[in-house]
C-alpha cells in the first residue's frame, strides 16, 4: 500500500513537470498527494499501535500475592509437604545472611528464619532423600563462605557442609542417578575458569553428617561469571543459563557440552530455570532479567521458543515452581524474586501457574 501511494506520488509530479503546469498549481497537487501519505501513515500506525498494545496486555499477568520485603533476597525454592497446605517456600536473603521460610498459601505468612550464613544464594530440595533415613534435604550456597550448606525439611537442622574450597558458590541443582540411587550437586561458581565452571559433588553420609565429594568439572564452553544451573533428570541434561552468551547451555550429567538455545530471545541476563513436567507438555521456562522480567518459555524436545510471558516481577533473578495443585494455587504454583527498586531483590511473587500457561497460549497443565 505505501508504495503504491509512493509511486503514484512520483507519477503525479512528473506528469506535473512535464505538462510545465503552472509552480501554484504544482504545489496544490503536490500537497493533496502529500495528506493522503500523510493520512496513511496515522491510520496505520494507530492500528500497529493499539495491535502491539493489545497483545502485550494480553501476555502481562498479575500475581496472586507475594511475601514481605526482604534484605536482598534472591533464590526461591518448594517443598511440597504430605498435606499440600502445610508446604512452604524458601528463600534466601542475601544482605542478612539467611533463609526466609514463607507458607506457600495466599496470605504467605513467615513461618521461620533460618540464621548463621554469610550470604545464602541458591537452594535445590531433596524430597525423600537417600540419606538421614530418608529425610527431605535443603542444599543452599554461600558465596561469602565458600561453603554449601545441608538443612533438613521442615526442621531446618543444619546437617551437614562442604565445598570449602569452591570459590563464591551460586547456583545450585541436584541430580539422584536412576542406575544406582547415587545423590549428586551440580554447583556454578561465580568465579569458576576454564573446564571448572560448573562442579559435580557426589553426595554422602558420614557420622550421621551429610558431606560431598567433587568428582566432575566441566564447562569450557560457558563464558565467566555464571549464576544459574538445573538439572533435568529424566532426559540426563544440565541447563546453564550463560549471562554473557545470552543463550542456555547445554550438558549431559557426566559434562559432555550437547547444545545451546535461546540466542536472539534474551536481551538482558540469562537467569532463573525450572521444568514444567505438564504430561502432555514439557516445557523449559527461563526468565529474562530486564526491568519487567520476560518469561521464556521453550519446548522440552526441540528447544523451540513457544512464547514470552510477562508479569509484575522486576529484574528477577531466581525462580521455583510445583505443577501440582496447592490450596490456593490450584493450577500449580510459581514463584519469582523481584527487584523492583534496584535494592537486589525486595520480595518474591506467588503467580498460579496455570495463568502464566494461558497467557503463553498453552493448555492448561494438569
Amino acid at each position: 500500500m505505501l508504495i503504491s501511494i509512493c509511486l503514484l506520488f512520483i507519477r503525479k509530479f512528473c506528469q506535473i513537470w512535464s505538462q510545465n503546469i503552472k509552480l501554484v498549481e504544482m504545489t496544490r497537487e503536490m500537497i493533496v498527494v502529500l495528506m493522503s501519505l500523510a493520512l496513511f501513515y496515522f491510520a496505520f500506525g494507530c492500528e500497529n499501535k493499539n495491535h502491539a498494545e493489545n497483545k502485550e496486555q494480553s501476555l502481562v499477568i498479575q500475581p496472586r500475592s507475594m511475601t514481605q520485603p526482604g534484605n536482598n533476597v534472591d533464590s526461591p525454592a518448594i517443598w511440597m509437604a504430605n498435606k499440600p497446605s502445610e508446604s512452604l517456600i524458601l528463600l534466601s536473603e542475601k544482605g542478612s545472611g539467611r533463609m526466609l521460610v514463607f507458607g506457600a498459601e495466599r496470605k504467605v505468612p513467615l513461618v521461620t528464619r533460618v540464621e548463621g550464613m554469610k550470604r545464602p544464594n541458591g537452594i535445590s530440595i531433596v524430597q525423600n532423600s537417600p540419606f538421614l533415613s530418608g529425610k527431605d534435604l535443603a542444599f543452599v550456597t554461600d558465596r561469602d563462605e565458600n561453603a554449601i550448606y545441608v538443612f533438613t525439611v521442615p526442621n531446618f537442622q543444619r546437617v551437614g557442609a562442604f565445598a570449602k574450597d569452591v570459590q563464591r558458590p551460586m547456583g545450585i541443582s541436584t541430580y539422584k542417578r536412576e542406575s544406582d540411587g547415587a545423590l549428586f550437586v551440580y554447583v556454578v561458581p561465580k568465579e569458576g575458569k576454564g573446564d571448572a565452571k560448573v562442579i559435580r559433588f557426589k553426595i554422602r553420609e558420614e557420622d550421621g553428617k551429610i558431606t560431598g565429594d567433587a568428582d566432575r568439572k566441566f564447562g569450557k564452553e560457558l563464558t565467566v561469571g555464571q549464576e544459574t544451573v538445573m538439572v533435568d533428570s529424566d532426559k540426563g541434561r544440565v541447563l546453564v543459563a550463560d549471562e554473557n552468551a545470552h543463550d542456555v547451555k547445554v550438558y549431559d550429567t557426566e559434562g559432555k557440552y550437547l547444545s545451546s538455545f535461546g540466542k536472539g530471545h534474551f536481551q538482558a541476563d540469562v537467569e532463573g530455570i525450572v521444568l514444567a513436567d505438564c504430561s502432555s507438555r514439557v516445557y523449559y521456562i527461563v526468565s529474562d532479567q530486564r526491568s519487567v522480567t520476560e518469561f521464556e518459555f521453550f519446548d522440552r524436545e526441540s528447544f523451540r521458543h513457544l512464547a514470552m510471558v510477562q508479569g509484575t516481577a522486576s529484574r528477577t533473578d531466581g525462580i521455583a515452581l510445583e505443577t501440582d495443585p496447592l490450596p490456593d494455587f490450584p493450577g500449580g504454583l510459581l514463584v519469582a524474586q523481584s527487584d523492583p527498586d534496584k535494592s537486589g531483590g525486595r520480595h518474591a511473587e506467588l503467580y498460579d501457574f496455570n495463568d502464566f500457561l494461558k497467557a503463553a497460549g498453552l493448555p492448561p497443565c494438569k
